[in-house]
């Protein structure tokens, strides 16, 4: 209770002066074992410029005076770095929340090390089965993933599964919300984001969307360990208006330092280049300022990343869930170990 305290200061700090980000995503590879269906990592360059070790370090440091409660490295395939460990456990004992997205395929070798620097590890994870290898286009992937899992809970781990719905996976949700309570882990849905070009004829239809996320809101009622909230999941199925709130929230950043908004319908330009600006540059900038306007009353977005953390930085919908029963904010508290 008395990190959630802590982590609670800093949020209002953001919240009603600084009115900047305290959550820091970063992408520290391109490079994956998997060629997904649904992703666009697989039709990019590898990145030879990635930010190295004493870089990434430096960024954490300066995240840390900025008043950032929170770290999330992902990729690409995280794991796949051989200085992935050095790098959460840097931002754990910085005080961090710290957490990674991985396909789960490097989980078993790193379970132990991982359950005692990271928060929370997403296990991306479509199918409750060995079709999720034909989704994720590596064989052995879903048993690899499963068992990794198991050993990272078993030394005290924090798991949360994420399961990308699309047209490859519409029979997947009560399944997956199954084998998620059978793990005792949580887990998240998502609609596939479209990227033209590269996916876009898996993508849901609005019907199959609305029924889809219908069926999420009625596992979740019944009390499957489901993260979504009541409102994103009702958002997806008769959407509401929300004013985007990325900036204010979290900061994407690339693998070679580049900052860019997070799958922005508006805007995709370079914010600020961390290699040769520092962060706190970065987020007093021009262009930063300049994208935060941008934002305000868009919702566009339908990916959870951005519309979750909209709708829970709205003071009106803030304060609707401070006399809600059972309590919102006191169930995120649980959800995520604050």
């Amino acid at each position: 209770m008395l990190e959630a305290l802590g982590h609670g200061h800093k949020y209002v700090v953001s919240r009603l002066w600084t009115h900047k980000p305290i959550i820091l995503t970063h992408s520290l590879t391109l490079k994956c074992n998997c060629k997904c269906k649904t992703c666009d990592v697989r039709t990019k360059k590898t990145n030879t410029h990635e930010m190295k070790t004493h870089e990434v370090f430096r960024l954490l440091d300066e995240a840390s005076k900025l008043n950032f409660v929170a770290y999330l490295a992902w990729g690409g395939e995280p794991f796949i770095r051989p200085d992935v460990m050095d790098i959460l456990k840097h931002a754990h004992d910085l005080d961090l929340y710290t957490s990674v997205i991985t396909n789960g395929t490097y989980l078993l070798d790193n379970a132990e090390e991982a359950s005692k620097v990271v928060d929370l590890t997403w296990v991306s994870l479509d199918y409750y089965s060995d079709y999720h290898d034909e989704i994720r286009g590596l064989k052995g992937t879903f048993g690899r993933a499963i068992k990794g899992i198991i050993k990272l809970r078993d030394k005290g781990g924090r798991i949360a599964i994420n399961c990308v719905l699309s047209k490859l996976n519409t029979d997947a949700v009560r399944k997956m919300a199954e084998l998620a309570q059978d793990l005792h882990v949580k887990l998240a849905f998502d609609p596939m984001e479209v990227f033209p070009g590269i996916n876009e004829e898996y993508a849901l239809s609005r019907i199959e969307c609305r029924r889809l996320f219908r069926e999420v809101f009625e596992l979740k009622r019944l009390g499957y360990p489901i993260l979504n909230s009541y409102e994103f999941l009702a958002h997806l199925i008769s959407p509401v208006e929300y004013s985007c709130a990325q900036p204010k929230v979290f900061i994407r950043i690339h693998e070679n330092g580049e900052i860019t908004p997070f799958w922005c319908q508006k805007n995709d330009h370079v914010l600020g280049d961390l290699r040769n600006q520092g962060l706190g540059e970065v987020l007093y900038s021009a262009p930063f300022e300049k994208f935060t306007k941008m934002t305000a009353g868009c919702n566009l977005c339908k990916n959870s990343s951005t519309v979750e953390v909209s709708m829970f930085h709205s003071s009106k919908r803030f304060l609707r869930n401070c006399f809600k029963i059972p309590n919102p904010i006191l169930q995120f508290i649980s959800d995520y170990g604050l």
